[in-house]
């Protein structure tokens, strides 16, 4: 099992080599790859169009800070004690097919009531609880590109598409993402109590080789759920947070508001662009919430008296958490 602060420290950056090598191309290549853009689309308002990117006034390494904040208090998944309880239930199990492979049937037996207990503490506890934590893993796929460059990979995948090259189409879009990815391996702790007991009831008839295979068939009900949660969105929450203490500052900076409006509104055209969420509906209100938005930073008053920004930041940790 996996320490949970050691996890914290456990971030892999996944890049498929073509979308990495295209992307690459694409960069020193910017000139025509945002003429072919414009050329394409002039709606200004559109992604489809060049995005200039945004002046960043977060470091990486205060992004990383928002990052891992965002995966604390995504693993609270219950307290330390069930974690542990449930990581027993597990060991239980592992150690009676072990103790069985080696013939030492009373040990086996031991165990198995050791994880029937452990399990029945568990649900007497927490008669509600469907699912019990008992591992999880982290990896970060962080992009870096810009936007235009995204919109070129797009176009590229879709010309192997056409082209019946579905691998190298495949390979493409799977660069394109950038988010933090949380493994959660659950017990679905219920059915297996009930499951342990069968299999204790067939280690007492000594059919020890039935119980190994039933205790091994248990093991796989193991429960794994995926969540990603997009990196552009936790850094446009990091830069509304800032925003909005710096415009109930008393002659608040202006030109800081502003650098930090743009960098949120790149943010969320860029999760855009990755294909996060609906884009003719959630990022549409974003954007334009975005915009009501600039009209407080050009104000000289230092209140945000209608809370856009509150609106905004409530409406966008809402958004997150429905996609990831």
């Amino acid at each position: 099992m996996f320490n949970s602060k050691k996890l914290l420290k456990m971030k892999t950056l996944k890049f498929g080599l073509l979308t990495l090598l295209a992307i690459l191309f694409l960069s020193c290549n910017q000139d025509k790859t945002e003429n072919k853009s414009v050329a394409l689309n002039t709606d200004k308002e559109s992604i489809e169009g060049v995005v200039p990117e945004a002046k960043h006034y977060f470091t990486k390494a205060q992004f990383q800070e928002a990052f891992d904040a965002e995966i604390q208090h995504n693993i609270r998944l219950g307290s330390d004690e069930l974690m542990k309880d449930a990581t027993d239930v597990v060991n239980a199990t592992k150690k009676a097919i072990t103790s069985i492979a080696d013939s030492s049937y009373v040990e086996a037996k031991n165990s198995i009531e050791l994880g029937i207990g452990k399990a029945e503490a568990i649900t007497a506890l927490n008669p509600e609880l469907a699912l019990a934590p008992v591992d999880f893993e982290i990896g970060t796929n962080d992009l870096i590109a810009d936007i235009s460059s995204i919109k070129a990979v797009k176009d590229l995948a879709e010309e192997a598409l056409d082209d019946g090259r579905i691998q190298e189409a495949a390979q493409l879009l799977d660069g394109l993402k950038s988010e933090i990815e949380i493994k959660t391996y659950s017990l679905p702790i219920a059915t297996y109590r009930i499951a342990l007991k069968q299999a204790l009831v067939l280690a007492k008839e000594k059919k020890y080789k039935e119980a190994s295979t039933f205790l091994n068939a248990t093991l796989n009900t193991i429960v794994v759920e995926k969540k990603r949660i997009p990196l552009p969105l936790i850094r446009a929450e990091h830069i509304l947070k800032k925003l909005d203490e710096t415009v109930q500052e008393k002659d608040f900076d202006q030109k800081l508001a502003k650098q930090l409006l743009e960098n949120a509104s790149y943010e969320l055209k860029f999760a855009e662009a990755l294909g996060y969420g609906k884009k003719d509906k959630e990022f549409k209100e974003l954007n334009n919430a975005v915009k009501e938005i600039s009209k407080v930073v050009k104000n000289t008053s230092n209140t945000d008296e209608k809370g856009l920004l509150q609106k905004l930041r409530a409406k966008l940790s809402e958004f997150k958490e429905r996609i990831s």
